[in-house]
This record gives structure tokens, C-alpha cells and sequence, in this order.
């Protein structure tokens, strides 16, 4: 997971949320009525994947966008759930592109007592590189070193229920990065340090993870440097 920078506010953003959030706070927080209908947030999905080139924010697999049941549909996550937060049904921070392994399969409707990290997250100290590290050994994503017990809390939460570290997940992972580390060595020393700029200009797969993969090899000298994530 990398942070993602969610961009500027549609203006029709608050428009909806005008119109629409009371019958959510109605219905979820006070029993009152029929489930509302509406759900408006689904017209910035592709807004919102254009940051990440439809990277999901998650777990940083190419989505597709489509309505298809497919574990890696791209979907709208409400960040803090929409039955647990109805006040934010509407919120623009609160909306997290996301393939629908992630959100409607692990995540669902789950807000633990520390909750996840956000990916796109305000909060410079609260971002995603805050958080996690990455087992080259086991292609594990991992709570990194030092953090307090309430952090480390919200990265195992986040690892856990998100099904970051889940057998298949990880082995295409594990593949992924092999892969990116044999073609990085075949590539003469001088030529490293541009293929390494390249991929931190070029949104793709597992970008957070090859960053630190990258970052790793270079303390390793065996690329003269890496980008700051």
C-alpha cells in the first residue's frame, strides 16, 4: 500500500451530500425508514482510480472497471463503512478506490477498534509508508520496526482483514518482485539509476512494494540509489 493523493473535490460532491447524507444518518444510526437507495458515490470511481492509473489503493493490483463480479472489479470503498458512518456516505475523504476483493470480499463492513491505515491519508505521519515494510523472504507486507502499539495495531489490522498477506496474493507478489529484480541486474550498472527513476514516475503494480524492494537493493549496493518513497 502507497499513499494515494485523492485529488480536489468535485463540486457535485457536496451537492449529493446535501441531498442524500441525512436519509443514510436516518436509516443507519436512527432505525428510521427503508434502506435509501441512492448511491451516487459509484460516479467518482473512475475519478478517483485516475490517481493511481486504476491501481487499487489497497493492495495495489490493476483493477478493472467494470460492474462484473470479478475479485478485481473496481469498486468504491467507504473507508469507514457506510452502516457504521452514515454521517460520511457522502464524504470525499472518506472514498477509497478499491478492487472488490479488497472491499467487498476482506474488508466489507468491518471498522476494528484501532482502525486501518488510510491510504490516502492527510496526515503526512499517517500515510501508508509510515506503516508497513516488506519480507523479501517470505513476500509478506509487514508492520515496520518501531511503531507504537496502537500503530502497529491499525498495520496488522489493515494486513489482516484486508487479506494483504493472503497465500495467493503473496505468491503473485513474491513473482512479481523476482521478476523485477532479475531485470533490474540485467541492466549495466550505469544504466540502473534511470530504470529505477522510471518506475517512480510510472504508477504500476505493486508500486509501494517495488520502491522498497528497490530501496533494499541499494543498501544491499546493488543499485546505486533509490527514489524516496
Amino acid at each position: 500500500m502507497r499513499w494515494i493523493d485523492r485529488g480536489p473535490e468535485p463540486a457535485q460532491v457536496q451537492e449529493y451530500a446535501q441531498k442524500y447524507t441525512h436519509g443514510w444518518v436516518k436509516y443507519s444510526r436512527d432505525g428510521d425508514g427503508a434502506r435509501p437507495v441512492d448511491s451516487y458515490w459509484r460516479e467518482f470511481r473512475s475519478k478517483l482510480g485516475e490517481r493511481s492509473a486504476d491501481m487499487c489503493w489497497y493492495c495495489e493490483r490493476p483493477c478493472v472497471q467494470t460492474t462484473e463480479s470479478k475479485d478485481l472489479a473496481a469498486t468504491l470503498d467507504h473507508f469507514r463503512p457506510l452502516s457504521r458512518f452514515p454521517d460520511l456516505s457522502y464524504d470525499w475523504s472518506n472514498w477509497v478506490f478499491s478492487c472488490r476483493r479488497c472491499n467487498v470480499v476482506n474488508k466489507q463492513d468491518r471498522w476494528p477498534k484501532n482502525g486501518y491505515v488510510d491510504p490516502a491519508a492527510g496526515d503526512e505521519m499517517e500515510r501508508p509508508e509510515r506503516y508497513f515494510d516488506y519480507d523479501a523472504k517470505t513476500a509478506e507486507i509487514i508492520p515496520r520496526n518501531g511503531l507504537s502499539e496502537d500503530k502497529r495495531c491499525r498495520a496488522w489490522n489493515t494486513i489482516d482483514d484486508l487479506g494483504l498477506n493472503k497465500i495467493d496474493v503473496r505468491v503473485y507478489r513474491q513473482r512479481w518482485m523476482q521478476q523485477l529484480v532479475e531485470d533490474l541486474r540485467e541492466f549495466p550498472a550505469d544504466e540502473r539509476v534511470a530504470f529505477v527513476e522510471y518506475l517512480a514516475r510510472h504508477p504500476s503494480e505493486f508500486l509501494r512494494l517495488t520502491l522498497m524492494v528497490l530501496e533494499q537493493l541499494r543498501e544491499a549496493s546493488e543499485t546505486p540509489q533509490s527514489p524516496s518513497p
